[in-house]
């Protein structure tokens, strides 16, 4: 659980790890507790449990609570297959590529699932109305950015892609009023990533964020929010099957929701720009255009 991620890398006092290792032995049993019960219960007070929801990034206790609750309800649905560990030492070749099949499935549906019409709508009116997508990302979501890139400047979309190398502080700084940005970040919570973020807010450029579906400060601040699939553990898995997988269908599916704003007229650019740049010539009689 990305919560229980954070909370490990959170600084407690004694009295607080106390409380937060009740609360995640009790589970999805204190969604009936108030924060005095939970504080009865473990011999403390009230006002600390406040405490450690700040320290996690959230208003007050209540705030965190539910937070809480809809990631374990979330994470204690039954699949198919673990996100995090799809295929186990005593597996056989045919039994791993049935699973990461299965997990690419599973991994689209859910990520379907989690992304409501109202805000996948705003995020492509987002990028509809900006000249320039700026798109920032860290390690492989760099690489599927680019690709996002290069869909959308066939069909004439001016796309960056700002990587750690390039400098994502003073891209940020740089952007303006014609500008909005992509911030993609699994936990939410990576810290270049937040800067990035709480620079579009302060100058008031819009952004939409690709993360987890905890709560998280990225996408506290962002005019439209989307979520990745959130089964896979942040550090203990094989690899980023589910995570990758996510983001390569967001990401298609806003391409395809600016393709589909004036269809007609990115269709033709979209072919006449092939006729041009692709010259792939294959044996197959079906797939081979004359």
């Amino acid at each position: 659980m990305l919560i229980v991620n954070q909370i490990e890398n959170t600084h407690f006092s004694k009295t607080e790890k106390e409380i937060v290792n009740y609360i995640i032995d009790q589970g999805m049993n204190i969604e009936k507790m108030s924060a005095n019960e939970i504080a009865r219960n473990t011999f403390t007070s009230a006002p600390l449990l406040v405490r450690i929801a700040k320290k996690l990034g959230y208003s007050g206790f209540n705030e965190f609570k539910s937070a809480y609750l809809k990631e374990l309800s979330y994470m204690l649905e039954e699949t198919d297959v673990d996100a995090s560990i799809p295929f186990l030492l005593s597996d056989d070749l045919m039994t791993i590529t049935k699973n990461l099949a299965l997990l690419e499935k599973e991994t689209i549906q859910d990520t379907e699932k989690l992304n409501q019409h109202d805000e996948l709508q705003q995020a492509i009116r987002i990028l509809e109305k900006a000249e320039i997508i700026d798109v920032y990302g860290i390690l492989d979501r760099i690489l599927l950015a680019k690709c996002f890139q290069t869909m959308m400047a066939d069909i004439g979309r001016n796309v960056h892609v700002i990587d750690q190398i390039t400098g994502q502080k003073r891209s940020a700084c740089l952007a303006g009023e014609k500008h909005c940005a992509i911030i993609i970040s699994y936990s939410g919570q990576t810290k270049e990533m937040v800067e990035v973020a709480e620079i579009y807010h302060k100058r008031n450029i819009p952004f939409i964020s690709i993360t987890c579906m905890a709560e998280n400060s990225i996408s506290r601040l962002a005019d439209a929010h989307l979520f990745l699939s959130s089964r896979e553990m942040l550090h203990i898995k094989i690899g980023d099957f589910a995570s990758t997988t996510s983001l390569k269908y967001l990401f298609d599916i806003l391409y395809a929701g600016v393709f589909s704003h004036d269809y007609k007229k990115n269709l033709e650019t979209k072919i006449v720009v092939a006729s041009y740049v692709d010259d792939r010539q294959s044996e197959d009689e079906y797939i081979n255009e004359k």
